[in-house]
């Protein structure tokens, strides 16, 4: 019966019904027994009258007025026997006037009115029982009104009252009864005992369905009870200056390793810790759930403000990254958040949910921390979908730009090329940097004629450069997914032949995490890439993971340092500690390292000493049109008292890309010479979402500053 009980309410209604059922049976059955009993006092009654009465009285037709005294020593000793042995109480017998004929006592009480009335019934056949206490003889009984009659005569005409002993007759009733109600109490206790085992399963049940088994943690369903109820209490009391909701999508960096290395029974350990500590970091009315695996939502009630929901997300971001201690070990990890807000960001949780994924998936790119939802990163927003709807007619419309921003050679001083950087010049919104549409076309096939376009452009104009005699380069980002294309080379080649520009002239900027996507098929395309004398420089050096392994097999020709590494240089002795072992290494393999983010004179004359060979930076000068880079070139080849034109660099001898030119008109005591090699093209395509905004882009400056 329990079995299909699912909550305590339920199981209380199944107890009430089943305690009214057991009470309703007591009682018919209680009825049944004392139907018998009236019937066993008639039967016995009637046994009397046939000992002692009905024997003694004349044949059927002849009317009794008196009883002669035989007759009525005769039924005394009868009645004497019967009383004594306990069957019998006493006899009387009565015309149908009320007249006393017999009675085994001198002062019998007369027949009541109510007793009159029934003496009729009886003379019809239907016999009274009522239990009562006999004046007289001071004892409970079972008074009998019936008709003595026998076999051989019908009926006399006098009524016979037995008093038969009370508990006699209902002793067998009082007995079922008592066994009835033995039985109901033990049934009830046994319902109490199953009522309890059964609340207690129906809670651990309903504490299973809302907890996560290992944590302790609410798990799924909880959360979203939790948020139904918010949003309920949301909308009840909807005015402006609401406390806000927050919702925070946690997921722990470098868990996976912990459970390869250590196993599973310490991961799980780590898990119990950390949800210890989500606890400790929020208040105790806010909603801590562990979705499954390493991911963790927390749902805060009544913030102030957004700019609170904010704060404690870096509350919680910064108890996970204490130490652990699981099993011996110390164990350090951190957090990727994302935080969404109702009602900025939804009402509902499946679309907190979706929102809370996507800027936790932005921090994690990030490389760990707090992200609040940003419609900008979200390619299913819907002014997101509308401005990469736009894009595409601003493809096809000429309402891409591109900007150069010049590298110059740290020691010489002389310009030696340009990354081409894009933007949209929308009509409604003005100028856009490429963090505001790249990410976006990096998801879609968009990408691929956006680089196309980036690639012809920048081939184009450095072409006319050329012509005019300044011999430099120009440098096009491209993404991951461009460098995997098969046909990327040859697209390059047709684009190259087309804008008349020779290959080495041209340089594709790759991140580390490009050459790791598919590290022999990019090994394979920068190959093809060399042998049309373009060149390739790892972008963003240090801040991914390539393997030196890798490196050294890779038709690279340069190196371009973090510039989260060169901001800090002057400050961090950790920072001045990795870019001197990466211009060391650059130089060991022998390529050329060019450092991004030059902002200060400080920091350029920091990496002149530790030997860097090119910079690009404000210190050099922001992206400008392409209209205002010859302009640049005079006015910068004028303030060095240098010739017109830049340095020329050796295009006559084939060199492989990444060595040093042995024709470079330039020496200097860093290491570096001028890069030159045949002839030969290159293309940029679609790339999909990268690690940091500087990853997905796909001509963007490498100073989050050089971006606007």
């Amino acid at each position: 019966m329990f079995r299909i009980v699912t909550s305590w309410r339920a199981l209380v209604a199944v107890l009430v019904v089943a305690v009214a059922g057991l009470t309703s049976l007591a009682q018919n059955l209680e009825r049944q027994q004392e139907e018998r009993a009236l019937h066993q006092a008639v039967v016995d009654a009637e046994l009397v009258n046939q000992l002692l009465v009905a024997v003694e009285l004349p044949e059927e037709g002849v009317e009794v007025d008196e009883l002669s005294p035989e007759t009525i020593g005769r039924i005394d000793h009868g009645v004497a026997h019967l009383v004594s042995q306990g069957t019998l109480v006493g006899l009387q017998l009565w015309t149908p006037d009320g007249r006393l004929l017999y009675s085994d006592v001198a002062d019998a009480d007369p027949l009541t009115d109510e007793e009159l009335a029934h003496l009729g019934e009886v003379l019809d056949g239907r016999p009274q029982v009522e239990f009562e206490i006999d004046d007289g003889r001071a004892v409970p009984t079972a008074t009998v009104l019936t008709e003595p009659t026998t076999r051989d005569r019908g009926s006399s005409g006098l009524v016979t009252e037995v008093l038969l002993p009370e508990d006699g007759v209902t002793a067998e009733v009082q007995a079922a009864s008592h066994r009835l109600y033995a039985g109901s109490a033990a049934l009830l206790v046994l319902m109490a005992v199953l009522a309890v085992t059964a609340r207690r399963r129906i809670l651990r049940r309903e504490h299973d369905a809302l907890h996560d088994p290992l944590t302790g943690l609410g798990n799924r369903a909880m959360l979203a009870q939790e948020a139904r109820t918010l949003e309920t209490a949301r909308r009840a009391r909807s005015t402006p200056g609401d406390p806000v909701t927050a919702l925070l999508l946690i997921d722990l960096d470098g868990f996976k390793d912990v459970n390869d290395t250590l196993g599973h029974a310490v991961g799980d350990q780590l898990l119990v810790q950390v949800a210890g500590a989500l606890r400790g970091a929020v208040r105790s009315a806010d909603v801590v759930t562990r979705l499954g695996g390493d991911e963790f939502a927390l749902l805060l009630r009544d913030l102030p403000s957004v700019t609170a929901a904010v704060q404690v997300a870096g509350s919680v971001a910064a108890a996970l990254t204490r130490p652990f201690a699981v099993d011996r070990v110390t164990l350090e990890v951190g957090g990727s958040i994302g935080v969404a807000v109702a009602p900025d960001h939804g009402t509902d949780l499946a679309a907190l949910l979706r929102r809370a994924d996507v800027a936790m998936y932005q921090a994690k790119r990030d490389g760990g921390g707090v992200r609040l939802y940003d419609p900008a990163d979200d390619p299913h927003d819907e002014g997101q979908l509308d401005l990469l709807s736009q894009l595409r007619t601003a493809i096809d419309t000429g309402q891409l730009r591109l900007h150069f921003q010049p590298k110059v050679a740290l020691r010489a001083g002389r310009t030696v090329g340009f990354e081409a950087l894009v933007r949209w010049a929308h009509p409604e919104r003005g100028l856009l940097a490429p963090a505001a549409f790249l990410p976006l076309a990096a998801r879609t096939a968009l990408m691929r004629p956006l680089t196309d376009w980036v690639l012809r452009e920048a081939i184009g104009q450095c072409a006319v450069w050329r012509a005019q005699g300044w011999e430099v380069d120009v440098a096009v980002n491209v993404a991951p997914a461009t460098l995997l294309e098969a046909d990327l080379a040859s697209r390059v080649t047709t684009m190259l032949a087309e804008g008349g520009l020779p290959g080495h002239a041209l340089e594709l900027e790759i991140t580390e995490t490009a050459v790791m996507v598919d590290p022999e098929r990019a090994a394979e395309t920068l190959r093809r890439l060399q042998a049309i004398g373009i060149g390739v420089s790892i972008d963003d050096f240090g801040a991914g993971y390539t393997s030196l392994s890798y490196l050294r097999s890779l038709p690279v020709r340069s190196l371009k340092i973090d510039r989260g590494f060169v901001t800090h240089l002057l400050d961090d002795e950790r920072d001045q500690a990795v870019t001197r072992s990466v211009v060391q290494l650059g130089h060991d393999l022998g390529l050329t390292v060019v450092a991004e983010g030059v902002e200060t004179a400080g920091v350029r004359q920091r990496l002149l000493e530790l030997g860097c060979d090119e910079a690009q930076g404000y210190l050099v000068a922001r992206p400008m049109e392409a209209a205002a880079v010859l302009d640049w070139l005079a006015t910068s080849a004028a303030e060095r008292g240098a010739q017109l034109s830049s340095v020329p660099r050796a295009t006559d001898t084939p060199e492989c890309p990444g060595s040093p030119s042995s024709g470079s008109t330039e020496t200097s005591t860093t290491g570096y010479s001028p890069r030159s090699s045949p002839s030969g093209s290159v293309s940029a395509t679609s790339p999909p979402p990268r690690t940091t905004p500087r990853d997905t882009r796909l001509s963007t400056s490498s100073s989050s500053s050089q971006t606007s």
